[in-house]
């Protein structure tokens, strides 16, 4: 009884912060390498491509803890699944700077990956037990400060560590932050006892299939576009194998006795519409912060610090968002502010398809920070919606599906839309070179222009070499900037179609603003009024 009086008085936000903070790094850990990658590669003389393989590990090894998660869990408790994850990542940051060729770095991935696979979700499950139903609101900012915030705050961490010390210096920092994350698990979270055996509960047949799926989808998204996709025979086989391994997975966890996650959460219609809404909004996410920083450095001509300055604005208003709504959300209506979340997301993407190759850097940060508030605003009360309606034996399965659903439309969508650019592209450049032709005088004439002023430091043949040049690298240009706007359009468009998911949510009866409304309505009536 002592000790269950002094769990019971642990403030839930440091309970939020101390599970937070390993969340957090697992989620840096991710995105600040993307920025370090070339310096990876240069280190130890590998192409672009081999070095990328760096963050597919990471990714894939993440994503296949996910649907373990639950099993896990019940198998040993959330405080010693915590523990072992924060341990374990921090061996593998220790290991990934002992590494001596790329190879072995890439297995340091693998294992770093795996060991904070568990973290996000888990933060989310242990958010949703600490807090009470009317402040899930509060809950949900909590997590999203690791979930939206930690993304777009990795890149900016990585290159200025990388920039001003060495790549290292990724890897480094985290060593420290999981020594505190150790102690402030050991003294601040609750221990709870496991429900099930691991050992008589372990679905291996489940885990073979999840482990399949991801792994073949993971590198068919990796290496899709180096290998033009399903024109090479094996992309396309790898495909059929992850679609396979899905829908296998899928009814063998229906139908045996001793899953290794609960599927049947799906039955519940909140959790299934927050989970794809949700998903709309990872698609924000990592879509623009993968679109934005190509557009300032490929369009605008700006170098990559600038980059991350543009983008960074964003993660700072997400940031300050998070912590406004999470009162927000307990007092207003969640549908509504949902739904006001996503035509401010839909108008900051809108924003975006109406730069141009001359825009300045204040023209970037402007629709940053409003998709920042947007992000926000949707977020919190869409994660609150999702769990609300579940059973607190099913949140530790709900949320490890969760995370590993998003996972896939993140990797998935991020995927296309860098090919969806690619190949638009291409359409676009087909028409607009039919506008470079002799024929066409305006062409004509601002080529003699061009080549005249060339021939002031080179030859003739030279000159009208060069004259051609030049505006073939406009066109280029501009075909890319037309693609740009049409994927900015594309995800403007998808904020729009998502709103009408929102009314499929059930809201809890509000029994005592009924009462009042009818008891009114009573007292006008009575009077005359109406």
């Amino acid at each position: 009884m002592p000790k269950q009086a002094t769990e019971k008085k642990v403030n839930p936000y440091i309970v939020a912060i101390t599970i937070l903070l390993p969340a957090f790094m697992s989620m840096v850990a991710s995105s600040a390498t993307n920025v370090c990658q070339p310096h990876i590669a240069g280190y130890f003389g590998a192409t672009p491509y081999e070095a990328n393989s760096i963050i597919t590990a990471y990714i894939i090894s993440g994503g296949i803890m996910l649907p373990i998660f639950g099993w896990w869990v019940n198998a040993c408790g959330k405080k010693s699944v915590a523990y072992w994850s924060v341990s374990l990542f921090c061996i593998g940051c220790i290991l990934c700077l002992l590494c001596k060729d790329l190879h072995m770095l890439i297995l340091c991935r693998i294992f770093q990956g795996a060991a904070g696979g568990a973290l996000l979700p888990l933060a989310q499950a242990v958010l949703l037990e600490t807090f009470p139903p009317e402040k899930k609101g509060v809950a949900m900012g909590f997590f999203g400060f690791a979930a939206m915030f930690s993304p777009l705050f990795g890149p900016f961490v990585g290159g200025y560590l990388t920039d001003n010390y060495s790549w290292q210096w990724v890897f480094i920092m985290n060593i420290p932050l999981c020594l505190l994350s150790l102690a402030l698990i050991k003294l601040f979270i609750s221990d709870d006892k496991p429900q099930e055996k691991p050992k008589s509960q372990m679905d291996y047949v489940g885990l073979f299939a999840i482990i399949l799926g991801m792994g073949c989808m993971q590198i068919v998204l990796d290496k899709g576009e180096q290998f033009n996709w399903f024109d090479t025979y094996w992309i396309y086989w790898l495909t059929l194998m992850a679609i396979v391994s899905f829908v296998f997975f899928y009814i063998w966890e229906l139908e045996t006795k001793k899953p290794i996650v609960d599927v049947r959460v799906f039955k519940d219609r909140n959790f299934l519409v927050g989970t794809a809404i949700s998903s709309f909004i990872n698609i924000m996410l990592y879509g623009t912060l993968l679109l934005i920083p190509q557009f300032v450095q490929n369009i605008l001509g700006y170098p990559p610090f600038f980059a991350g300055v543009a983008v960074f604005p964003r993660a700072i208003s997400c940031f300050i968002g998070l912590l406004v709504m999470g009162k927000v959300a307990d007092k207003v209506e969640n549908r509504l502010l949902s739904a006001i979340g996503l035509v401010i997301m839909a108008t900051a993407v809108f924003m975006f398809s109406r730069l141009n190759n001359t825009s300045s850097l204040e023209s970037i940060i402007l629709p940053n920070v409003i998709l920042g508030i947007g992000i926000a605003t949707t977020f919190v009360p869409i994660s609150a919606l999702a769990f609300m309606t579940l059973s607190k034996t099913k949140l530790a399965d709900a949320a490890g599906l969760h995370a590993l659903f998003k996972n896939i439309v993140t990797a998935i969508s991020t995927s296309a839309v860098s090919t969806f650019v690619t190949r638009v592209s291409q359409i676009h450049q087909n028409y607009l070179v039919a506008y470079l032709s002799t024929t066409n005088l305006n062409f004509h004439y601002k080529l003699m222009v061009m080549k005249t002023k060339f021939m002031t430091y080179f030859a003739p043949y030279i000159a009208a070499k060069k004259a051609n040049g030049y505006f073939y690298k406009q066109m280029l240009s501009q075909a890319k900037l037309c693609a740009f706007y049409d994927v900015f359009l594309l995800l403007a468009l998808m904020c729009i179609l998502a709103i009408p998911l929102i009314f499929f949510f059930k809201m809890p009866r509000r029994k005592k603003i009924t009462t009042t409304i009818r008891a009114y309505y009573r007292i006008f009536k009575h009077r005359g009024v109406i």
